[in-house]
């Protein structure tokens, strides 16, 4: 079985790049995950991309 943190942290990593600056919200669809919307992973990896995101914003602000 593959270490599915490594995948969720490097989707995270990937999904980042392509986060628009410009905009306050983020998109779903640009997730690329193969598990189900209520799945633990999912929630994980969702929870890790606002928390990124928000710091990225964050940082900029200081």
């Amino acid at each position: 079985m593959p270490d599915l943190s490594r995948v969720a942290m490097r989707d995270v990593d990937i999904y980042i790049l392509l986060v628009d600056y410009e905009s306050s919200t983020y998109g779903h669809s640009q997730l690329k995950t193969g598990h189900p919307v209520r799945s633990a992973i999912h929630k994980q990896l969702n929870g890790r991309l606002v928390l990124r995101w928000v710091t990225t914003w964050e940082s900029l602000l200081l």
